[in-house]
């Protein structure tokens, strides 16, 4: 077991990293003194295929245990099923404020997080990530909140986890889509922060995809300290040092807002889009080498994630792109690679430039 600590003064938690590793969460709730009742809002998909020998796990701890399944997709983060399961903790008559577990992915999370951070004005909350992208991204850092039909987490709050339980084997389970949707991430971390990150996946496409368990501990273990001494530096986003983990976030997001949050284009493959969009622009504007864009998007397509979008209605993605939370006071603001390993923000890309890589990339 490796662990990581997030130093946030009184927030500050720690992040346990492992295969197997929830077979021990009994053992590590006693050891941190966890006593309250446990709500564990759990991702449907992920039961399906583990509930046996999840429940079987819990059944070992002597707290008091509340089930609340919810499906796995970004429809999920909306305001009625928030107050849905808000209403549901509410009913069960559980005696003060219970822990709030996140069993799932990154939609999971961030709904569980959200819930966590205004029930009762906020109570003590869990992340045990079933995903590779909430496993080296959202499960780390605090960001939570749901969607509005607009926009990408417009309703949201800084809610830091008081652990984070990050079991590799749970990666056996997924589908190749939902490992593609999380290396997305990976190759981000390896283009702001680790030239080395993003050779080793250069290096090792077969393997990884082929859910090799050493190879996927050591780059969720890389992924994971990138953002977790990132978010020690800024961790309410305000110093422009955390802005960077929003690498091809800004088009990515549109692009999920636009595709209908998940239906045609998941997390990961909007911001692998988007990545390509940024780099595209850096190029344009002389900040970025070729041969890197190059690097980039070779590696993004033999991970098998699309680095242009269809049928995507133009007009949908700019409403979206234009509620981007990182413009202020109406000034694009992007991140851009300036090489593999560094990336820096850059403010007021000229509009055309802007909207010849919309036409670029986005098609109908």
């Amino acid at each position: 077991m490796k662990k990581i600590r997030v130093d946030l003064k009184e927030r500050s938690y720690d992040i346990l990293l492992g295969a197997g590793i929830i077979k021990s969460f009994p053992s590590i709730l006693a050891e941190r003194k966890i006593t309250r009742p446990l709500v564990v809002i759990a991702d449907n998909n992920f039961l399906l295929k583990n509930e046996n020998a999840i429940k079987e796990i819990f059944r070992e701890v002597p707290n008091k245990v509340y089930w609340i399944k919810i499906p796995g997709k970004e429809s999920s983060k909306k305001l009625d099923m928030y107050g849905k399961i808000v209403n549901e903790i509410s009913s069960k008559g559980i005696m003060g404020a219970p822990v709030i577990i996140a069993l799932g992915g990154g939609v999971t999370g961030d709904l569980a997080g959200f819930i966590a951070a205004t029930y009762r004005r906020g109570v003590p909350f869990i992340q045990i990530p079933t995903t590779l992208l909430a496993l080296v991204d959202s499960s780390v850092g605090g960001k939570v909140g749901i969607d509005l039909e607009i926009a990408k987490n417009l309703l949201g709050s800084f809610k830091q986890p008081d652990l984070v339980i990050a079991d590799i084997n749970f990666l056996k389970t997924l589908p190749a889509r939902q490992i593609r949707n999380g290396l997305a991430e990976v190759i981000k971390y390896g283009v702001i922060k680790n030239a080395e990150l993003f050779k080793y996946l250069e290096r090792n496409v077969d393997k990884i995809l082929a859910v090799d368990k050493k190879a996927l501990e050591r780059i969720v273990y890389e992924c994971v300290n990138i953002k977790a001494r990132v978010v020690e530096k800024d961790e309410l986003d305000k110093l422009d040092i955390r802005i960077i983990l929003n690498f091809g976030h800004t088009f990515g997001h549109a692009i999920e807002s636009a595709s209908g949050y998940g239906t045609l284009y998941n997390h990961g493959e909007g911001v692998a889009i988007g990545m390509v969009m940024a780099a595209h622009m850096a190029v344009k504007l002389g900040e970025f080498n070729k041969n890197d864009f190059f690097r980039l998007k070779d590696l993004l397509e033999k991970y098998g994630l699309p680095t242009r979008a269809k049928n995507i209605e133009r007009e949908k993605m700019l409403e979206s792109y234009k509620l981007d939370k990182k413009f202020i006071q109406g000034v694009n603001r992007f991140i851009l690679p300036e090489k593999i390993g560094k990336v820096k923000v850059v403010e007021n890309i000229p509009v055309k430039l802007i909207m010849e890589t919309i036409e670029e990339y986005i098609g109908k």
